[in-house]
């Protein structure tokens, strides 16, 4: 009687099968054309999974899947990658997904602007806002980038309105907590 040995395979054959089972974004939906496979968070290059020659059973695979996603390249850039703490572009950009019908192209003009904009203001020492009403208003009019000035207050305005939803969130949380000494 023989016992049956699970079958060993490299980690990148486990990781190409799964990079071509993926069909969406694990962040967005959106459907997948190009990959960016990520691993706890972090980008992980083609050339890495090449050198992945650790050899595994299916059930160690089922166990080290659990860390992995595939990202769309725009998820897989704003997820993955350090963010300058200007504007808070991952909840912007969630707040563009789930509270509008904009569509993905015009999600990431907007991130993308409010991104390279977030840059600018740090690199020019800009101090943060202390309202929210400040991104509606001509308030970051003098520190703008001289160019596509216009785009840069569109984006800014409808992060003000991300910016004013969330503070009136958290009036309506605070103002909704039990204060109960029952309970």
């Amino acid at each position: 009687m023989t016992v049956q040995q699970s079958k060993k395979r490299p980690l990148s054959r486990y990781l190409k099968d799964f990079k071509h089972t993926q069909t969406h974004c694990a962040h967005c939906a959106k459907i997948l054309d190009r990959i960016t496979l990520t691993r706890c968070g972090e980008i992980v290059s083609k050339t890495a999974i090449a050198q992945l020659d650790s050899l595994i059973d299916e059930n160690s695979w089922q166990t080290e899947r659990q860390s992995w996603a595939a990202l769309c390249r725009f998820c897989g850039d704003l997820y993955s990658k350090e963010q300058q703490h200007y504007f808070d572009i991952i909840g912007f950009k969630e707040y563009l997904f789930e509270q509008t019908e904009m569509s993905h192209g015009t999600i990431r003009e907007y991130v993308v602007r409010l991104r390279r904009l977030g840059n600018h203001l740090s690199s020019q020492n800009i101090p943060l806002p202390s309202s929210p009403v400040a991104y509606l208003d001509d308030s970051f009019d003098a520190w703008l980038p001289p160019t596509s000035t216009n785009n840069y207050r569109i984006a800014l305005r409808k992060y003000g309105q991300f910016q004013t939803l969330n503070q009136n969130r958290d009036v309506h949380f605070q103002e909704n907590k039990s204060t109960s000494d029952i309970y």
